[in-house]
């Protein structure tokens, strides 16, 4: 069988109806285009999603006294000795750390009362582990706090609009303290502040680390260690270095993975979302090309039968047909890809703003703006899928194709 002959009848049987060709092209295309632009925008929501997340409230990975994370129990603490330290220092991935005193209490306004869980922290070690220095509200007295000695407490302005509370006013924080008994302390509110993230807002309020540990009784000790990597998907690899590192049963290694199994969960829902859509797109591409297969075949019956009557093999038939649904597919899938690839490109830098869906896209936590990111593995696997679905269509005209009988053919009207 000669494969430059086969190649070049195959393509020009495929131009021999342009229309329909054109058509079957543009569907594939259009298939193409929008599997595409729809995992670059679920690649950029889940993944603006899992980085609000960890940017506001969990890091990449914490360290924590076992059964912290369950309860959340103040004696649940941990002394952050040398070795700690060390383990941190020298572990290869860790960009930055920051350990942080974790209560449950009550926050009272003369209007109203909310529970919350209240954060001690560093604030310059904050501030290269978490975003919410930088989600201030634009206010001219709303400030960041000043040290981990600062007895002020930062709210954000959706507790603030609950309690109604201003920066500069004062509210009672009531909790109870390392001995179980209970406390009451005013602070002053100092600032204000909104993240992505709906249900930290709600529910997440600022102190300084000492400001907290005086609070409850607490010493110099600490709730857990906060650490972010220079890459997310290093975090597996870090947490098993760091367990190994540090050596103490006393202590647990959380990845954010084990931290937020429902924002795991979501991912996975997604996933499968996005596998229902491409399902749809791949039997729309099989029933086009085969439909337009079984169309031109019907309409080269006659000619096929003078084929075979000349001494052309079922073989080569078969491959001819199989050839022009490749045609169909691979220029189907070049338009598409340009197109899909070159616009999430461009909305990747620009972004899509939701805001109009701003209360449903910070309960997902992703932001009112999503930026789509497209991966080549998600090209390939697209081109990869699209053409083995073309394969598939093609696969009973062209044997149907190849077991036309010769005289039959000749007859054929």
């Amino acid at each position: 069988m000669n494969t430059k002959i086969v190649l070049m009848l195959a393509w020009r049987n495929l131009w021999r109806n342009r229309r329909r060709s054109l058509v079957v092209i543009s569907s594939i295309a259009f298939g193409i285009f929008a599997m595409i632009l729809s995992m670059g925008l679920m690649n950029g929501f889940n993944s603006q999603m899992v980085e609000n997340t960890i940017s506001t409230s969990l890091g990449h990975a914490a360290i924590h006294k076992n059964g912290f994370r369950d309860s959340m129990k103040l004696e649940l603490n941990f002394a952050m000795d040398a070795k700690t330290i060390k383990a941190l220092e020298a572990t290869p991935g860790i960009r930055a750390w920051a350990p942080r005193v974790k209560a449950q209490g009550m926050l009272r306004s003369s209007e109203a009362s909310r529970g919350v869980m209240l954060v001690g922290i560093d604030p310059e070690r904050e501030k290269h582990l978490t975003k919410v220095s930088d989600s201030l509200v634009n206010d001219n007295e709303s400030r960041y706090l000043s040290g981990p000695a600062d007895k002020g407490i930062l709210i954000s302005k959706a507790l603030a609009k609950r309690l109604d509370l201003f920066v500069g006013d004062r509210l009672v924080l009531m909790m109870q303290d390392r001995k179980n008994e209970i406390v009451g302390v005013g602070m002053q509110v100092v600032g204000l502040f909104q993240t992505p993230v709906e249900s930290f807002d709600k529910f997440v309020a600022f102190t300084g680390i000492r400001t907290l540990q005086e609070t409850a009784g607490m010493g110099g000790a600490i709730s857990e260690i906060n650490l972010v990597l220079g890459d997310r998907n290093e975090v597996d690899a870090v947490k098993r270095a760091l367990i190994a590192s540090i050596n103490n049963p006393g202590l647990e290694v959380l990845s954010w993975k084990d931290m937020a199994p429902n924002l795991v969960s979501a991912i996975q829902l997604f996933d499968t979302m996005m596998y229902i859509f491409f399902a749809i797109v791949f039997i729309t591409v099989i029933f086009s090309v085969a439909n337009t297969l079984i169309m031109a075949i019907m309409e080269r019956f006659h000619e096929i039968g003078v084929m075979k009557s000349i001494g052309t093999k079922p073989s080569m038939i078969f491959w001819i047909i199989m050839c022009e649904a490749a045609n169909l597919g691979l220029v189907g899938l070049a338009a598409g890809t340009v197109l899909g690839a070159g616009l999430t490109t461009l909305l990747g830098a620009r972004g899509i703003d939701f805001s109009f869906f701003n209360e449903s896209m910070r309960l997902w936590g992703t932001g009112s703006v999503i930026y789509p990111v497209i991966k080549g593995m998600d090209i390939v696997a697209a081109g990869g899928i699209v053409l083995a679905t073309t394969a598939i269509a093609a696969l009973y005209p062209a044997l149907k194709a190849a077991r036309i009988r010769p005289l039959e053919a000749l007859h054929f009207v």
